[in-house]
């Protein structure tokens, strides 16, 4: 998943503040991941992966814990700690990620469920998982809350996000693409929610000691995405971010192609050899349960 910014940071809306809809905002992320499901996993699982290891190793995963995998999406991270024999369930509020989960991972138990009203008893599980859904949770107080609540004691929560756009540039261009052409936000998107806020990994380290967590640590991961050429570049942001592509996708065919032609002029930024090689950033928060 990706990082969409502020709403007052995002192109094309103003500098007012608006509170945000957590229902509305919600209802739109379920639905905008149920219609492009299939396209996540082909082209943007295989970005928010580079994440999965440091992820199962920040959560201390060993044969037989249990694990939770929240915001599973096609069941990446679920799959990396069932590798490691961990008894894992995962959970997303897409009904469409769970049927995709479920097919790739038939070994695997998944549930629809929102991070807010997880589905299992206090101190169900050894370890929590989240990789990049972070930032698209409204109520991020609340979602970490009821992740420790189903850790058990001495139990270990590992969660990732992006950083900043300037780093993590595959979200970068796509955002400096929509800002060029001063693209509105796709008009179902609610306003007021800020993805960027745990793109600091100060604010990312105090959410999780707010939650009660101890051995907090935030560690930041620095790599480089090798993609063919600008098509494969476009697929990859129109097929897996929901919320920053949607600025695109709403627009008639040729805005979209205008943008594919600036998108494509600005990742020459990043051509090498072998194609463009697109910087990403992002962390890894983790912290224990006492």
């Amino acid at each position: 998943m990706e990082v969409t910014g502020r709403a007052s940071d995002r192109p094309g809306v103003g500098d007012g503040k608006m509170a945000l809809d957590a229902r509305a905002f919600t209802a739109f992320e379920s639905s905008a991941h149920d219609r492009i499901a299939g396209s996540y996993s082909e082209h943007f699982a295989p970005l928010t992966s580079f994440a999965v290891m440091p992820l199962v190793e920040a959560a201390r995963i060993t044969p037989g814990r249990r694990v939770l995998d929240v915001a599973t999406g096609p069941g990446v991270a679920a799959a990396a700690a069932k590798e490691r024999g961990a008894v894992t369930t995962g959970v997303d509020v897409s009904a469409g990620m769970v049927a995709l989960a479920q097919k790739t991972h038939p070994d695997i138990e998944f549930h629809v469920a929102d991070v807010l009203a997880l589905p299992f008893a206090d101190g169900a599980f050894d370890a929590v998982l989240c990789n990049f859904a972070l930032g698209h949770f409204p109520e991020p107080e609340a979602a970490l809350a009821e992740c420790v609540r189903v850790l058990a004691a001495g139990g270990m929560l590992a969660f990732s996000w992006w950083d900043h756009p300037d780093r993590q540039r595959v979200q970068g261009l796509f955002r400096e693409t929509i800002a060029e052409l001063e693209l509105p936000p796709h008009p179902a998107v609610p306003e007021g929610h800020d993805t960027l806020r745990f793109s600091d990994p100060k604010a990312f380290a105090q959410l999780l000691r707010a939650a009660g967590l101890m051995e907090v640590a935030v560690t930041a991961c620095r790599a480089f995405y090798m993609v063919p050429d600008a098509d494969a570049l476009w697929n990859i942001g129109m097929g897996g971010m929901a919320v920053t592509a949607s600025a695109i996708a709403a627009q008639n065919t040729a805005t979209q192609a205008r943008a594919r032609h600036v998108l494509a002029r600005r990742a020459e930024a990043y051509r090498a050899a072998a194609g463009l090689q697109i910087p990403i950033s992002y962390y890894i928060g983790a912290g224990r349960r006492s």
